[in-house]
């Protein structure tokens, strides 16, 4: 089950962080030390971006306030350290993020910053995370090397409280007995179930913490394996601490990348990102039971589930994978999911009026349809939106109490239409911005089955189902 109404996310300069195709990279020096090390290492970052298509978020504390020692070097501090930011912003295109430590400092930084980075020791801090999430920034929560993946559920809970659902979500390894880190792969696609863009810190989870004699010391030479592990797990993003001479580096120097080693690994990652298949890029993973996750609403969704009576379907990249065989003899084939459709009867059972509206004329689809018991069927309607407008009339509904799924260009003027409309997070991106839920599992991979829960269970009828057939 998704855990979020859906990642809406604005372009963050320029790039569209939820297009689950592309993999991007946080990337910067741990800290600012000086002008000059900073626009070097910016200027690298904005080339491989440029050069290669690849978005990529330059990232620089202005102060770590969570050092080893007192005596450990900090950084500039927030004025200084943010008009230098702002400096980078200005002069690479490059978008940027930044650490925030308190309340104060999130409304401040977000003058400069496109995304705020709430630190892994500080997850937790409500006052922190909803005051981030007031800014209506894109939020980096780190995940605390103390805590299991599904606790990140109450961090997200407190940025969304606030109305704002763009989250990213990062692994940064978690404690292993003392001065030790170990890096769970699991965890990327337990928190991949949560609905939000993952990111894997490949430099901080090759960190040992507190093992440098009053600060961090670490093997940056796990770097490059872990990160490629995990993507190949499914993150959607890597972020990587860079720096001209790590070995001289005032933080985190010991599991920092060298920047002349930054631009192979990255293109390295890359293909391998190419080599993900698209269901499991977007879903998912691992088979945790969908009641560990606690479904989580922005402030109007909810209500928009409530209201819903009718479900408009789409069929090829909603109901099936997109993909169409044809066999000897004008022989179709589509794969159906099984557990889409029960879902569509449990709704059906429950009293919610379901149609299926798709552009091609298919046996398929209509056998499909019989099986389950669905009588409206519309198919070769490419003008979606009149036959929307015509089950609101023969149903005497409103629009607000119809439901759209759809994952293509030509679902767009039926989805303005409906009071909820939603998307899988293979569609388009144009489709995805007007989506009001995107749902975490794809197309003809349990995306309809995800949404019919998230109706019955806000209109209260999902425990009336289990207990149908459980009690």
């Amino acid at each position: 089950m998704s855990f979020s109404s859906s990642f809406r996310e604005e372009p963050v300069g320029g790039f569209d962080l939820s297009d689950r195709k592309s993999l991007f990279f946080i990337v910067g020096p741990c800290v600012i030390e000086t002008r000059e090390i900073i626009f070097q290492v910016a200027n690298e970052v904005a080339r491989i971006s440029r050069t290669h298509g690849i978005p990529m978020i330059f990232k620089s504390s202005f102060d770590k306030a969570n050092r080893t020692s007192v005596d450990s070097f900090r950084g500039p501090g927030i004025k200084k350290g943010l008009e230098i930011l702002s400096e980078v912003r200005s002069a690479t295109g490059l978008p940027i993020v930044s650490d925030v430590h308190s309340p104060e400092q999130a409304e401040q930084a977000s003058q400069v910053l496109d995304v705020l980075q709430i630190p892994a020791f500080l997850s937790r801090q409500t006052d922190l995370l909803v005051a981030a999430g007031r800014t209506k920034k894109t939020i980096n929560i780190k995940k605390g090397q103390f805590q299991a993946p599904l606790d990140m559920e109450h961090a997200v809970k407190k940025v969304m409280s606030t109305g704002n659902a763009k989250i990213l979500l990062t692994e940064r390894g978690t404690s292993f007995g003392y001065r030790d880190l170990v890096a769970d792969m699991r965890s990327i696609g337990w928190m991949k179930s949560f609905g939000f863009p993952i990111v894997f810190d490949a430099t901080h989870s090759s960190q040992f913490p507190g093992a440098g004699s009053g600060r961090s010391g670490g093997d940056r030479t796990l770097a490059p394996a872990l990160s490629r592990a995990a993507v190949g797990a499914g993150a959607n993003g890597v972020f990587i601490e860079t720096h001209p001479d790590p070995d001289r580096a005032l933080c985190d120097g010991p599991n920092s990348l060298a920047l002349g080693d930054l631009e192979s690994l990255v293109l390295n990652l890359v293909e391998i990102h190419k080599l993900i298949p698209r269901s499991e890029a977007c879903c998912s993973g691992f088979g945790l039971p969908d009641q560990a996750f606690s479904p989580v609403f922005a402030p109007d969704l909810q209500d928009r589930f409530k209201l819903i009576k009718l479900i408009i379907f789409d069929v090829d990249g909603v109901l099936t994978d997109g993909k169409i065989v044809f066999a000897g003899n004008d022989l179709e084939i589509k794969s159906f999911d099984v557990r889409d459709g029960h879902g569509i009867k449990l709704a059906m059972r429950s009293g919610l009026d379901v149609a299926l509206v798709t552009g091609r004329k298919s046996d398929v689809v209509q056998r499909r349809a019989d099986d389950l018991g669905i009588e409206r069927v519309f198919q070769g309607i490419w003008d979606k939106k009149p036959v929307l407008e015509q089950l609101v009339r023969e149903l005497n509904l409103r629009n607000e109490q119809v439901a759209v799924i759809g994952d293509d260009v030509v679902d767009i003027p039926m989805m303005r239409l409906a009071g909820l409309a939603a998307t899988t997070p293979e569609a388009p991106v144009e489709v995805r911005k007007e989506a009001h839920y995107v749902t975490s599992r794809a197309g003809g991979y349990g995306a309809a089955r995800e949404l019919i829960e998230m109706i019955l269970k806000a209109q209260d009828k999902w425990r009336l189902v289990i207990a149908r057939y459980y009690e």
